[in-house]
């Protein structure tokens, strides 16, 4: 292990004060220090080395039940990909689909950027054997599901569902989304309001 491990100034400085959930704090750092032990923060961290990593485990379980610990863990994970700490890919292949992680860097998004674009290939580390695969950011799920049910992703957006995604559970702000479509009410502001609802109500009694 690295007897330093560099903290990019800006996470200290902008992300660090606005993170609520002591998970996603937990594991910012675990995958900074990963990147750290990997050599750089341009090598790609498989998610099923963050879900695995011991240190990080043992510290979630002091905090929670080790049941819940993988999601506890993606869900830290989805909010420090919505924050943009961190990229998150998706490298598909017709035998696997494998998501790995980047220090959100410069250099870290034009590498990314290029691998989309196919001038540049993907390094052999996320490579399937010896299948290439294809590369694609993927964004946190409610992320998704908004675009895909909603609007566009505006950055003001994107920032209202990261702040909700540290207040409530994943699966809570999907099943909003789903609700608010299924009552054709396709703004943030009704998915909200569900949202506020089911914490006050209690969302076990609407089920």
């Amino acid at each position: 292990m690295p007897a330093n491990i560099p903290i990019p100034l800006a996470f200290l400085r902008e992300v660090v004060p606005v993170i609520s959930s002591p998970d996603e704090l937990h594991a910012s750092l675990a995958l900074f220090r990963l990147a750290a032990e990997a050599g750089s923060y341009e090598i790609p961290i498989a998610e099923a080395t963050i879900l695995s990593d011991a240190p990080l485990r043992r510290t979630l379980q002091q905090t929670g039940p080790a049941a819940t610990l993988d999601r506890r863990i993606f869900d830290a994970l989805e909010l420090a990909v919505g924050r943009s700490t961190f990229l998150r890919v998706l490298a598909h292949t017709e035998q696997s689909d494998r998501a790995w992680y980047y220090v959100n860097t410069p250099d870290s998004r034009a590498l990314v950027q290029a691998m989309q674009n196919g001038t540049m290939s993907p390094p052999q580390i996320i490579w399937d054997g010896k299948r290439v695969p294809q590369i694609a950011i993927d964004p946190p799920n409610a992320f998704r599901l908004y675009e895909q049910n909603i609007g566009p992703l505006t950055p003001i957006i994107a920032d209202q569902i990261t702040l909700a995604a540290s207040e409530y559970p994943a699966e809570w702000i999907e099943d909003a989304i789903a609700e608010a479509v299924s009552y054709n009410k396709r703004n943030w502001r009704y998915i909200l309001r569900i949202l506020e609802n089911w914490k006050e109500s209690g969302r076990s009694e609407r089920n």
